[in-house]
């Protein structure tokens, strides 16, 4: 039995949940992805798969040897990079991203990269959720905010301000305010992913300062509350990020241009095994040239 190919397809069925899928990934039949896993747990001596006719799960030492199996193959990758003469990358990257942003700019990250380097496949999973890279199995996180687990790889590859917002006519209506403490007398689109949504900070006067909002819509998607902003229903502050084309276009006012709210990091996270993979480096820095691009092209990005 080749071991490696056992740790292979062990570590595909994981990551796509199903021997078919891996089978998929990984060019071979999916009785042949399971026969290698069998092999290698009759090697082991344990089980790593629970396995019924309808769900398969982990068993306790197979998410112990999952960790492993992952640093070995991601060695055994950078090795073998070190020797191959060939050029270009190849393999497959697994990305996860938060929805709105993974259509708006990390898709397009993947599309360019699929483009330059064709032996490559990208798996991007959009989700508003918080994803752990190691049961997830992916090679990259793209998160926008502040992190706090530091066994991850962390690197800045950009960063967005917090922008209040709303249309023409819905300041036609309700009127302009002309100060952030006004707010609380407007009605504001929530997003549940702020620290604090029913308190929007801003700086005045050298002082952070609070200042309380409500209204009758709550979400945790900028996407989702982009929607009844777009419509009129209220004002919303959101990641610049998200704006640049609405503001371009005059859909959306910039109600409060002189008063800075938060300024948040784009960042992607990465486990250090992952790391040392050549096609990862290569993405995280097409994804950082993607966002700088975004920056110069539309001024509502923030520079760095």
């Amino acid at each position: 039995m080749d071991r490696i190919d056992g740790m292979q397809s062990f570590v595909a069925v994981v990551d796509t949940g199903s021997f078919a899928a891996a089978g998929q990934r990984l060019g071979i039949s999916n009785k042949l992805v399971s026969k290698r896993v069998a092999q290698l747990e009759n090697h082991l001596e344990m089980t790593l798969l629970h396995r019924t006719t309808r769900s398969m799960s982990l068993s306790h030492e197979g998410e112990r040897y999952l960790e492993g199996a992952r640093r070995v193959l991601a060695e055994l990758e950078q090795l073998e990079s070190e020797f191959d003469g060939s050029a270009g990358l190849k393999g497959v990257v697994r990305v996860a991203a938060p929805i709105t942003y993974g259509d708006m700019a990390v898709a397009k990250a993947a599309a360019r990269f699929v483009e330059q380097h064709p032996n490559v496949t990208v798996e991007l999973d959009l989700s508003d959720r918080y994803v752990d890279l190691a049961k997830g199995g992916f090679d990259i996180a793209i998160r926008i905010g502040s992190l706090s687990d530091s066994s991850l790889i962390v690197r800045k590859l950009g960063e967005t301000q917090m922008k209040v917002v709303a249309t023409p006519s819905y300041l036609a209506t309700y009127g302009t305010p002309s100060h952030p403490a006004e707010l609380s007398n407007h009605i504001c689109i929530r997003d549940a992913n702020n620290p604090d949504p029913n308190r929007w900070p801003f700086q005045i006067e050298g002082q952070t300062v609070q200042v309380p909002v409500s209204g009758p819509i709550l979400a945790n998607s900028p996407s989702a509350c982009l929607v009844p902003t777009r419509a009129g229903q209220g004002i919303f502050i959101c990641p610049d990020v998200f704006l640049a084309d609405d503001l371009k276009a005059g859909r959306l006012v910039d109600l409060f241009p002189k008063f800075h709210s938060r300024t948040i990091p784009i960042q992607s996270v990465q486990l250090p095994s992952a790391f040392r993979k050549p096609r990862v480096k290569a993405f995280v820095e097409l994804m950082r040239d993607v966002i700088r691009n975004q920056s110069t092209t539309a001024s509502p990005m923030a520079q760095f």
